[in-house]
C-alpha cells in the first residue's frame, strides 16, 4: 500500500528529522499540559508583579512592591509577558506565563545535545537532551507548578559551556544574567575565573603573553559590569546623578546589594520543604538556631565551603598541573576529558549547594539535575543515580505542592520518608564526589553517529 505523504521522502532523511520531531513533541506536550496542576500562589506573584511593573515602570517598581524578594532579571521577563498579554488577551494566562520556563527546559535540552555530542556522540547526545526535555524533574517545575528555575538554570549552563570553549566574554555575559535572576548563580564565578586561569598557563608560552592576558581580564570583568549595569540600570534611573558623579558608580552596587539580601534574607529557615540534609531533621526550623555556639546557617556555609574546596581543588589538581606540564600541547582528548571534567565539578557544586546551605527551597535542585544529565553516560549506575535524583525532586515537588495546597495529606504519607529521601541523595552525591576526586570521571569518546 502506498501512502502519499510517505512519497518522495528519502528514508535516510528521517535518521536527520526524528530528533527536531522529538524535541517538537517534548515542547508541545508542555504546552498542552500548561493549564494544568499550577501553584496559584506563585502564578498570582508573577501576574501581579506583571501587572504592576507594566503599571508604574521599572524605576518606582521595587518602591511600589517592596514585599518583591526577586532579583530584577526576571522582572523583565514578567513586563514582557504582560506586553504580550495585552497586546494578545486571547492567550491563556497559564500557558503565556509558563512558556519562558518551557521554553528555557527547551533551550536546555539542545545545550545538554550540543555539550555531549561534543564530549561522547550524537547518539549519546539525543538520549541526554529528550531525558531532560521528557524528564518528569523538569515537567514538574516549569510545566506544572510554573516555576521559573530552568529560565536560571539555562543561562548557567550557557555560561559553563563557553567558559569550556573558551568564550570568556560570552560566558561571563550569561553568568551575570544567571546571577540578576538568581543570586545564588554567584557560586560559579570561580568556576569562570579557573577557566581562565587554565587557559593562560596553556598560552604561557606565546609572544606578549602578558598585554593579551591583561586585556582579556579587561573584557572579562569589563562584560559582567556592563551587563549588570544594563540590567540595573532602568530600575536606578530616577537616583543617577542625584550624588553627583559618584551616583553613577555607587547606586548600582547599592541596588545590587539591597536585592541581594533582599533575596536571600526573606525566608530565614533551615529548609523549605527541601528534601536536603536540614530537611532529615530541621525542616522550616530557624537557621539561626545554633549548636557548638554556632548557628545552622553557619555550619551548613561550612560544609559547603568545605566540599567546594575539594571540588575545585581536585579540578585544579588535574587541569592546572596539567596544563603546566603539557603548555601548548594539549590536544582534542585532553580538551574532552577537561570538558568532561568542568561538567562534574559545576554539577557537584550546585548539588551541595541545594544540599547543605540554608534557606533552600524544594525547587531549587533543578540546576544540578539539568548539569547532571550531561554526566549520565559514565556508567549504568550514574542512570541509576539520575534516575533517583529525579525521582525524588519529582516526589518533593509533588510534597510541596500538596503541602501548600492541601495541607495534611502529603504530612501523614510523605513526611516519614523524608529523611530516607535526603539520605538517598547525600549518598549519591558522596558517591560521584569521590568518583570525581579520584579522576575517573572521563568519557570513552566514540566515533560520532
Amino acid at each position: 500500500m502506498n501512502f502519499g505523504f510517505y512519497k518522495g521522502i528519502d528514508p535516510k532523511r528521517w535518521k536527520y528529522l526524528f530528533f527536531p520531531l522529538l524535541l517538537s513533541l517534548g515542547f508541545s506536550i508542555r504546552i498542552l499540559f500548561s493549564p494544568y496542576l499550577s501553584y496559584q500562589g506563585d502564578f498570582r506573584t508573577w501576574m501581579v508583579w506583571a501587572a504592576g511593573i507594566a503599571n508604574v515602570g521599572f524605576p518606582k517598581f521595587y518602591d511600589k512592591f517592596d514585599w518583591c524578594d526577586y532579583m530584577p532579571g526576571y522582572i523583565y521577563v514578567l513586563w514582557l509577558l504582560e506586553n504580550v498579554h495585552s497586546a494578545l488577551p486571547t492567550i491563556s494566562d497559564t500557558i503565556l506565563f509558563k512558556l519562558p520556563a518551557n521554553l528555557s527546559d527547551l533551550g536546555i535540552s539542545i545545550l545538554i545535545f550540543l555539550v555531549v555530542r561534543s564530549i561522547n556522540n550524537s547518539k549519546n547526545a539525543k538520549i541526554a537532551s529528550l531525558a531532560y526535555l521528557f524528564n518528569p524533574a523538569s515537567l514538574s517545575n516549569s510545566t506544572f507548578w510554573g516555576q521559573v528555575d530552568s529560565v536560571h538554570a539555562f543561562p548557567l549552563l550557557a555560561s559553563i559551556l563557553l567558559g569550556i570553549r573558551r568564550r570568556f566574554v560570552l560566558s561571563s555575559v550569561f553568568a551575570a544574567i544567571a546571577f540578576m535572576i538568581k543570586p545564588q548563580s554567584i557560586v560559579i564565578f570561580p568556576i569562570i575565573g579557573f577557566f581562565v586561569i587554565r587557559d593562560i598557563i596553556i598560552r604561557g608560552k606565546e609572544d606578549r603573553v602578558f598585554i593579551i592576558t591583561l586585556i582579556l581580564l579587561i573584557k572579562i570583568i569589563a562584560a559582567g559590569i556592563i551587563t549588570i549595569f544594563v540590567v540595573t540600570l532602568p530600575f536606578i534611573w530616577d537616583e543617577l546623578g542625584t550624588e553627583g558623579i559618584i551616583g553613577y558608580f555607587n547606586e548600582p552596587i547599592l541596588f545590587i546589594n539591597e536585592r541581594f539580601f533582599t533575596a536571600y534574607n526573606k525566608y530565614d529557615r533551615t529548609s523549605l520543604n527541601a528534601f536536603n540534609f536540614w530537611g532529615m531533621f530541621a525542616m522550616w526550623q530557624s537557621d539561626q538556631i545554633r549548636i557548638f555556639g554556632i548557628t545552622y546557617q553557619m555550619w551548613g556555609t561550612i560544609l559547603f565551603g568545605i566540599f567546594y574546596a575539594l571540588i575545585l581543588g581536585s579540578l585544579f589538581r588535574y587541569e592546572i598541573i596539567g596544563a603546566l606540564k603539557e603548555q601548548n600541547r594539549l590536544g582534542p582528548d585532553d580538551n574532552v576529558q577537561f570538558a568532561t571534567r568542568a561538567i562534574y565539578a559545576v554539577t557537584l557544586i550546585l548539588f551541595a549547594l541545594f544540599l547543605f546551605v540554608t534557606r533552600a527551597h524544594e525547587r531549587h535542585f533543578l540546576p544540578a539535575i539539568a548539569f547532571f544529565t550531561i554526566i549520565v553516560f559514565r556508567s549504568w549506575l550514574y542512570w541509576l543515580f539520575y534516575g533517583l535524583v529525579s525521582l525524588i525532586y519529582t516526589v518533593n515537588m509533588t510534597y510541596a505542592y500538596v503541602w501548600l495546597t492541601s495541607r495534611g495529606f502529603s504530612s501523614s504519607l510523605v513526611e516519614p520518608f523524608i529523611p530516607g529521601f535526603a539520605l538517598v541523595l547525600l549518598v549519591v552525591f558522596l558517591i560521584v564526589l569521590i568518583d570525581f576526586i579520584r579522576g575517573s570521571v572521563g568519557f570513552y569518546r566514540e566515533t560520532s553517529s
